[in-house]
């Protein structure tokens, strides 16, 4: 006589369609999160200096971290950048330059001389990024 096997209780079979469904919904959350997240970079070099001016003078780190190459700086990059500026950092200006055939991205105090930061730009699947390696030349000498 074959045995049989013990009936599931209403209640464990409730809480396996919940564990289910609750990881079926945080599957589909994180993938929607994946497929809407922005691209790197920016689509233009004046977009890139807007966007690298906001994220500068609203001191978001994340926003201004997803502007630079992620082969070219470690993960809390621009964090770091954005503690040396201080609690109050001077107004600050991005603009676009152009030097021996590169591009290259200034902040520089607006006020003065007092501060300037210089990164080369790359392009990654039409996409402008920064380069976080410290160019060999002063690009910030006028």
């Amino acid at each position: 006589m074959p045995e049989e096997r013990p009936k599931r209780s209403n209640k464990s079979r409730l809480a396996l369609i919940a564990l289910i469904t609750g990881l079926g919904t945080w599957l589909g959350v994180v993938c929607y999160s994946i497929a809407t997240e922005a691209p790197p970079g920016a689509p233009s070099l004046t977009a890139l200096a807007d966007r690298v001016g906001k994220a500068a003078a609203d001191g978001d780190a994340d926003a201004l971290q997803t502007l630079f190459d992620e082969d070219t700086v470690s993960d809390g990059y621009a964090a770091d950048f954005l503690g040396r500026l201080g609690e109050h950092p001077p107004p600050l200006r991005a603009r676009v330059g152009h030097r021996g055939g590169h591009d290259f991205l200034l902040l520089r105090s607006a006020r003065d001389d007092s501060l300037c930061t210089a990164w080369h730009v790359t392009e990654r699947d039409g996409r402008r990024l920064l380069d976080g390696v410290p160019p060999a030349e002063d690009l910030c000498a006028r």
